[in-house]
C-alpha cells in the first residue's frame, strides 16, 4: 500500500513539476530550469526505483510459490 501512496505522489510531482516548468518557460522565469529538467527526473528516478522493487517482489515471490508475504499469516493446517 505504501508503494502505491509513493507512486501516486511521485506522478503527481513529475506532472505539476512538468507543467509548471512549461509555464515558468512561458514567462521567462530562471526557475524553468528546476521546474523542467531537474524535479521530473528525481520524480522519474524514484518511480523506476519502485517499479524495480516491485519487479524484483513478484520476481522472489515467483521462485517461491509457498512463500507468504509478510503481512499476511501462513495458512494453518487443518
Amino acid at each position: 500500500m505504501r508503494d502505491i501512496v509513493f507512486a501516486v505522489i511521485l506522478g503527481n510531482a513529475f506532472g505539476m513539476s512538468m507543467m509548471s516548468g512549461a509555464q515558468a518557460f512561458d514567462e521567462g522565469s530562471d526557475s524553468w530550469i528546476l521546474q523542467l529538467i531537474v524535479f521530473p527526473l528525481a520524480a522519474a528516478a524514484g518511480i523506476v526505483s519502485l517499479l524495480l522493487k516491485q519487479r524484483k517482489r513478484a520476481s522472489a515471490q515467483g521462485r517461491h510459490p509457498n512463500s507468504y508475504d509478510i503481512d499476511q499469516e501462513p495458512e494453518q493446517p487443518r
